[in-house]
């Protein structure tokens, strides 16, 4: 990996001896964990790999994304900033002599992407990275002359939807000409955009346009009107169906090329962002409310475009009719691009992309899991619906279970659904540390890094049939009614309940790992003792969960757990803080008004304790106040009278 010395058309590859040798190092004696021929390997390969994807987009070479699934806590994000590192000083080494190769790298956050600038930068000692995202003061200057880019997901997914656009070359170019290697850390969360309009949305989309407008978008109305129509005749045929029913609709978007129809919603949704949405539905001046129903309404046009110009396929749930579509945002072009994806082996999405994505072998033995104890319950009811329901009365359940199970010197890490989220902080516990985290927000974290207790209290269900839908098509293409009755493939008698299931694998072994069990701390890759508690459905798909996380987190013991989710009424601790489940509560809610009765009932409050903590929300110079007020979050008084109400607004963000 070395003759590129002295050959001007060479890149200034990093040798994986190289890289391998200073990631020994960096781990034994920066990171203070113990290294090991396996990890050694997994580190050849990532190096290897890397050097591949450059050489290969160096001569244009359009190739397969390669899959690296190094197991969590094994480097992978501490790797790829030191071989961005290693490879800016290869760069300045070989300058003059072979071709300076810059580094794209992806990740899910802007706090990490700020994160993992630094680090580069702390490992090279020079400034080298830029963190570039909506936040950030770095300019596009300053990213040209970076060797090392980083960049958050939606940014990436964003730009490479255009390929070849301005916003794809400020990525992927820079001082040395094209960026050849694009680190992505962790799957896109985002790869695949799903649009999904419903009836009721698109009635009251049409609605809302004033008649000056609807004339000068004539085109646009008939889209709308014939979509809506389109969308009552399924509804109708579906009537008599129970459950959920599918059905294909069109399989491109020429259906509505003709010269009356015009699916291009962009100017019509411009001229919308002039409407005076709250005095046209309640007749005065409401800011908030007109953000929110303009919102709502760009959102139903947006998505109306987008299935229009696609293909599509009708769904109904209950008493709502959608019309569905999707599509695969990341094309071909994408220069050098190895994902370094911790949960590859469950994750569906590269089985669905076998012309896109090459899965990169790694040897195995590089973490053990054999201090971790998973205690399993199965219950029925565990989605978000059922625990939004009876939260309190379950939570106040498992309080009493595990504080009767652990000491209290524990630190304790809780993963639950957003609604639900403020609700523990109403209880007192008896642990070192608890803290709460939410499904969608907690992927890729570092904070709960050093607690030794894990508790998965709702799993992550999605609409399984629109869901699973929606992605096969966009990575598989359109399939026919058929398949909608009978959705075998590749052996899978039934693959939207498999891809159902694994992306809830995905998604509570990201959770699990976001606690100690991550840092090794011995030679064959074993890690502290810790505590995962979990509660599974009671049928395959539990099974098939249980087996997922033995399969990535291998020598797991395996401890059954006699928890009842749901029976007795449990005597509710002691309250908690008010505060920072409002806090919690108010940061999870979207803009908009508040009224102290909801806040009553989501906090558990009694009477006394409502009036205290209004008293709070008066005292401006309150912590509480403060930290409301840096969110948006104000309290008003509606009325003069001793009937005046009191809410809680919440603004939109600056």
């Amino acid at each position: 990996m070395e003759p590129y010395i002295g050959s001007r058309g060479a890149c200034a590859l990093v040798p994986p001896p190289l890289f391998v040798s200073a990631m020994s190092n960096h781990w034994t004696n920066n990171l203070d964990m113990p290294s090991s021929p396996a990890l050694s390997s997994l580190w050849e390969t990532m190096a290897v790999t890397f050097s591949r994807a450059i050489t290969e987009a160096s001569i244009g070479h359009k190739t397969q994304w390669k899959v690296l699934q190094p197991p969590t806590g094994s480097g992978k994000t501490e790797g790829a900033c030191l071989y961005a590192a290693l490879q800016a000083e290869r760069n300045e080494a070989l300058k003059g002599f072979a071709r300076p190769v810059g580094v794209l790298i992806v990740t899910r956050l802007i706090d990490q992407a700020n994160a993992l600038a630094s680090r580069v930068n702390e490992l090279c000692a020079r400034t080298v990275a830029c963190a570039r995202h909506s936040e950030s003061t770095a300019t596009a200057d300053q990213a040209y002359a970076s060797d090392v880019l980083v960049v958050t997901h939606k940014a990436f997914v964003d730009a490479a939807g255009n390929i070849g656009g301005a916003s794809w070359q400020k990525l992927t170019e820079w001082r040395g000409g094209a960026r050849l290697l694009t680190v992505i850390d962790e799957a896109l969360a985002n790869v695949v955009e799903e649009s999904r309009v419903t009836l009721q949305g698109l009635g009251f989309a049409l609605g809302c346009v004033p008649l000056k407008v609807a004339e000068d978008f004539p085109g646009q109305m008939k889209a709308l009107k014939d979509l809506i129509s389109a969308l009552q005749h399924q509804a109708t045929d579906a009537l008599n169906d129970d459950g959920v029913a599918l059905s294909l609709l069109w399989t491109e978007g020429s259906k509505w090329e003709n010269a009356e129809v015009n699916t291009d919603m962009r100017h019509l949704r411009a001229a919308m962002r002039a409407t005076a949405y709250d005095r046209l539905t309640i007749g005065q001046e409401n800011g908030i409310h007109r953000n929110r129903i303009a919102a709502r309404v760009d959102c139903t046009l947006e998505g109306a475009q987008s299935v229009l110009e696609r293909w599509a396929f009708y769904a109904r749930s209950g008493a709502e009719h959608s019309v569905n579509s999707a599509a695969l945002l990341v094309p071909d072009g994408v220069p050098g691009a190895v994902v370094l994806d911790a949960t590859a082996k469950q994750n569906f999405l590269w089985e669905l992309l076998p012309n896109r994505a090459e899965i990169v072998p790694i040897r195995s033995g590089a973490r053990s899991y054999r201090t971790v104890n998973l205690h399993v319950a199965r219950a029925r009811g565990v989605g978000k619906s059922s625990m939004e329901k009876s939260f309190a009365k379950r939570y106040a359940r498992l309080l009493e279970a595990l504080e009767g199970r652990l000491g209290t010197d524990r630190s304790v890490f809780l993963c639950t659904h957003k609604v639900n989220e403020h609700v523990p902080k109403t209880f007192q516990h008896r642990f070192a540390r608890l803290e709460v985290g939410h499904w969608g927000a907690i992927d890729g974290r570092n904070d709960w890094k050093d607690f030794d207790t894990a508790v998965i209290f709702g799993l992550p269900f999605l609409d399984r049939d629109v869901w699973a839908t929606g992605m096969f098509f966009a990575l598989q293409g359109v399939q026919d009614e058929a398949w909608l009755e009978a959705p075998s493939w590749q052996g899978h008698h039934n693959v939207r309940t498999v891809m159902h299931q694994r992306q809830m694998s995905v998604s509570i072994i990201q959770a699990i790992n976001r606690i100690r069990c991550r840092k090794v701390i011995d030679e064959s890759g074993g890690c502290a003792a810790c505590d995962i508690f979990i509660i599974l459905p009671a049928d395959k798909v539990g099974d098939a969960i249980l087996d997922d996380i033995q399969a990535d987190m291998p020598d797991t013991n395996v401890v059954p757990w006699d928890f009842e989710l749901d029976g007795p009424q449990i005597r509710k601790p002691r309250a908690g803080s008010s505060h920072d489940a409002l806090i919690t509560l108010m940061q999870n809610r979207a803009p908009g008004e508040v009224s102290m009765s909801l806040v009553q009932r989501e906090l558990g409050l009694k009477p006394k304790g409502l009036e205290k903590l209004r008293g709070v929300l008066r005292d401006c110079g309150h912590p509480t106040t403060r930290a409301l007020e840096q969110m948006g979050v104000k309290l008003v008084t509606h009325g003069r009278t001793r009937g005046a109400k009191t809410f809680l607004v919440k603004h939109e963000a600056a």
